[in-house]
């Protein structure tokens, strides 16, 4: 399955976003996932998962990696 969007959903005024790690998890579906930011009174925000995460360890790095490992001995 896909995803296209994420919600996230604060009992407060304001909006609270992912933490890090969550974030991160998110990654793994795609940066270009829109993420959804509601507030108690139903306001949204919307923002790309790329402008929340803009330094992402995304599959594609952890291919680079192996292929640049070094072995120090």
């Amino acid at each position: 399955s896909s995803y296209n969007y994420f919600l996230f959903s604060d009992v407060e005024l304001g909006f609270t976003g992912p933490c890090g790690s969550c974030r991160q998890t998110l990654a793994e579906f795609g940066l270009d996932l829109d993420v959804y930011l509601i507030n108690i009174k139903n306001e949204s925000k919307m923002y790309k998962l790329r402008d929340l995460l803009p330094v992402a360890f995304i599959p594609h790095d952890l291919e680079k990696s192996r292929a640049n490992h070094y072995v120090i001995e």
